[in-house]
């Protein structure tokens, strides 16, 4: 059964990131749903997913930049993507992906193994919004201390418990 994302819950995941100039000028969103609408549980680890789904991207924005792997953000500020970027973008479209995941012990246990292996705010999201009455109280003051500790407030201001 294919994941049922849409075209747009991509497109306003990556819209702030790359900008409405490249958005607006391909068919990345569509060609990136189309994508995570294969991933198949039985068939494909979610390492193994991530790691294919970030080839296509870097080669889509690759191709939709013209090589130039530039591109011009809503702020007019111009921005060279590299590897870091492609990585986080990949990240927040797995996000998508993860937050469409049934939570229950099966979807749990891929999760928080994807989160052990791969640097992934976006898993940890979904785990802490998602699956906290899989943790202890301790484990999720863990998991947040270091959500924390590695990416800056505004990666997660939103979703992350200031009590935690």
């Amino acid at each position: 059964m294919a994941i049922p994302v849409l075209r747009e819950e991509l497109d306003a995941v990556l819209r702030p990131l790359l900008g409405s100039t490249l958005m607006d000028s391909c068919p990345l969103a569509e060609d990136l749903t189309q994508q995570i609408r294969t991933y198949a549980p039985y068939k494909q680890g979610l390492e193994e997913f991530r790691n294919s789904l970030e080839r296509l991207l870097a080669a889509l924005l690759h191709r939709y930049t013209h090589g130039s792997m530039l591109i011009v953000g809503d702020n007019y500020q111009p921005v060279q993507l590299g590897g870091e970027q492609v990585r986080r973008l990949t990240d927040e479209v797995m996000g998508v992906l993860f937050d469409k995941l049934t939570p229950f012990s099966a979807n749990f246990l891929k999760l928080n193994d994807y989160s052990l292996r791969v640097q992934s705010l976006s898993a940890l999201r979904v785990l802490v919004t998602r699956y906290a009455s899989f943790y202890t109280e301790e484990e999720l003051h863990f998991m947040a201390g270091i959500i924390r500790s590695i990416y800056p407030p505004a990666r997660y201001e939103g979703w992350l418990p200031p009590t935690l």
